[in-house]
C-alpha cells in the first residue's frame, strides 16, 4: 500500500522535458546567451527547429550540467537533484516556451541554502529575458565605430 502511495507522489510531480543529446548542448552554449551568478550558470537559445511539432516548441526543455569542478560524483549528483528541484520549483512561472535552458553548476551549488539557489536561479531567468528584449534586431545597420587608418599606405622599393 505505501509503494502505491509513493508512485502517485512521483506522478503528481511537474514532467520536464530534459535535454539528452550532445548537439542540444553544444546549440546552447553556441546561442551565447548565458547569466552567470555566484551558484549557477544558467544558458538559453531560442528553439527554431522546423522538424518539431508545434506542441514541442510551445514548451521549454532544460539540461543539468555538472563538471568535476564541482566535487566528487556524490557532490555531482547532488548538485544536479538540487537544480532539478529549483527548476521543479519556479520554472513553470518565468520559463519562456520555445526555448532550450543549459543549467550548470558551480561548486558552490552544493553548500548554499535552498532558497538562494531558487533566488539565483530566478535572477538569473530574469536577466535573460532583459537580454532578449534588449537584442531584438532592428531594421537599422549599424557602422562600427572604428575608421580604418588611411594615413599609412604601404610603399614597394624598388
Amino acid at each position: 500500500m505505501t509503494q502505491t502511495s509513493e508512485k502517485n507522489k512521483q506522478n503528481n510531480k511537474l514532467e520536464i522535458p530534459v535535454l539528452r543529446k550532445r548537439q542540444d548542448f553544444l546549440r546552447v552554449a553556441a546561442a551565447q546567451k548565458k547569466w552567470v551568478s555566484k551558484n549557477i550558470i544558467v544558458q538559453k537559445a531560442n528553439r527554431q527547429d522546423p522538424n518539431t511539432d508545434t506542441e514541442d516548441r510551445a514548451c521549454f526543455r532544460i539540461g543539468y550540467t555538472a563538471s568535476k569542478k564541482v566535487g566528487n560524483a556524490v557532490k555531482r549528483n547532488r548538485a544536479k537533484r538540487r537544480l532539478r528541484e529549483v527548476v521543479r520549483a519556479s520554472m513553470g512561472q518565468i520559463a519562456e516556451a520555445g526555448c532550450d535552458y543549459v543549467i550548470i553548476a558551480r561548486s558552490e551549488c552544493v553548500d548554499v541554502p535552498f532558497d538562494q539557489l531558487i533566488r539565483d536561479f530566478g535572477w538569473c531567468i530574469r536577466r535573460l529575458k532583459e537580454q532578449n528584449s534588449q537584442n531584438k534586431p532592428s531594421n537599422t545597420v549599424l557602422k562600427s565605430p572604428i575608421k580604418p587608418d588611411t594615413s599609412t599606405s604601404l610603399q614597394v622599393k624598388k
